[in-house]
């Protein structure tokens, strides 16, 4: 496992999950042939994979916390999504409305990109080693100064609520909005 490569194990009622986070950089020519790419190794080892924009991820604390909610939500029957991996963005996104967070995703030309992957731990190991086939590995999880712009923007952060809590307090904002994905329908 690599620097880029995090391994999640959560366990519920209904199964034992297993979470991979894979990040690095990735140029698409043609999105749509890099997400049927994606379904191409998501089906051939039975995993789910949720690509993001990194630079609209706060954190591992972000992504933990969303993929929990998205699994809890799937588990309960109160998902708004129908796929684990929508879901997961969703949640990510801080966003109730399907549409809106596909504002999280990835786009033509140059990605910085967390790729979330779910499934058995050997099957999330062969599909993680085949997406590392397509990206350049680089550590674009971690939140820095230079994610300020686009998490304010995706996340609707203002300035008041900076300045009340501080600069380095906009990763906690950000799961604060996940955190009220359920409340706010």
């Amino acid at each position: 496992m690599s620097t880029t490569d995090i391994l999640i194990r959560s366990h519920s009622n209904l199964h034992d999950m297993d979470t991979r986070i894979v990040s690095g950089l990735v140029h698409i020519e043609d999105l749509r042939e890099f997400l049927k790419t994606l379904n191409k190794i998501s089906s051939a080892n039975n995993v789910t994979i949720q690509a993001l924009d990194a630079d609209k991820i706060a954190g591992e604390r972000h992504i933990r916390f969303a993929v929990k909610k998205a699994a809890d939500a799937m588990e309960a029957h109160t998902n708004v999504a129908n796929d684990l991996g929508v879901e997961i963005m969703r949640y990510a996104a801080g966003e109730r409305q399907i549409e809106k967070a596909f504002s999280m995703g990835l786009h033509n030309g140059e990605n910085r990109a967390v790729f979330v992957l779910d499934g058995e731990e050997q099957s999330l190991l062969l599909a993680s080693n085949a997406l590392l086939d397509l990206i350049d590995e680089k550590p674009l999880l971690d939140y820095s100064s230079s994610k300020r712009e686009s998490i304010i923007s995706q996340f609707n952060i203002t300035e008041s609520e900076i300045e009340a809590v501080g600069e380095d307090k906009i990763p906690e904002l950000v799961i604060e909005r996940v955190a009220l994905v359920d409340v706010l329908k």
